[in-house]
């Protein structure tokens, strides 16, 4: 891994290994972990051969990573509000040799416009907190409780972000709870954004959706809005389905 070899671990940090990508990640033991979301994410976006990629609320940095890994022509900035986090994702850079292509800031989506230029990316993506302030019960973790909850910033000020950032027809992909699917559509009209591709996330094929992939075009003419089949889980609990397997490298590609 070349620079890699002298990153340093903190005393309550794990490494844990992403073997379809060759990828090592750094968190925390205790606090925010990525989820399944975030492979979710990664494999579901479709981001520019080559670009300028955005990823609000980078976390640990493990979306920005696989992209790097699967698409050779873009480059990556994460913006990140927990400064313990942001010393994560860096490291991460440099853990897997894409510190030349895999930046991280800190910072919050709120105040956007003090970070970042105006339309200096061609695709964004993001899996915010999906809880609003109030609801839920608040996670006594602190990096828990900001990963899950509106806490600095709730969908709209996400919004107006990503339209801030976003260059004329470029894009945004999405997760976030099913439950705020009206809000998310409604926002993204509001701030220029329109839905071209939705998909629901189930955790089980009889349950109800929890999560929605949406992607937008910044001033994408309005039209129909392609909705594709469910993407479910889990056949049972604990165990993927095919398509998940395949995305988390548990079993091989297709043709």
């Amino acid at each position: 891994m070349g620079k890699g070899l002298s990153v340093k671990l903190g005393p309550e940090e794990t490494v844990d290994t992403l073997k379809r990508w060759n990828l090592k990640v750094i968190q925390g033991a205790k606090g925010y972990r990525f989820s399944i979301d975030s492979i979710l994410l990664a494999n579901l976006v479709h981001p520019p051969t080559k670009g300028r990629i955005l990823d609000l609320g980078a976390g640990c940095g493990v979306i920005g990573l696989i992209l790097a890994k699967m698409h050779p022509g873009i480059s990556v900035t994460g913006v990140e509000i927990q400064p313990q986090l942001v010393s994560r994702a860096r490291r991460n850079a440099a853990l897997n040799g894409l510190e030349d292509r895999v930046e991280v800031v800190q910072g919050s989506y709120s105040n956007i416009g003090e970070i970042l230029p105006e339309a200096s990316f061609h695709y964004v993506v993001t899996n915010p907190p999906y809880r609003k302030v109030g609801t839920g019960r608040l996670n006594p973790m602190e990096e828990k409780a900001i990963a899950r909850h509106e806490i600095y910033g709730g969908l709209e000020a996400l919004m107006r972000a990503v339209a801030h950032v976003l260059v004329p027809k470029g894009k945004v992909g999405i997760i976030f709870a099913a439950t705020r699917t009206v809000d998310l559509i409604s926002l993204c009209r509001n701030y220029g954004i329109e839905p071209k591709r939705i998909r629901f996330i189930h955790p089980l094929a009889h349950h109800e959706a929890q999560g929605i992939f949406l992607e937008g075009i910044r001033g994408g003419r309005e039209g129909e809005v392609r909705v594709y089949p469910p993407l479910v889980i889990y056949t049972a609990p604990g165990i993927y389905t095919p398509i998940v397997a395949r995305m988390l490298g548990e079993m091989p590609e297709e043709g």
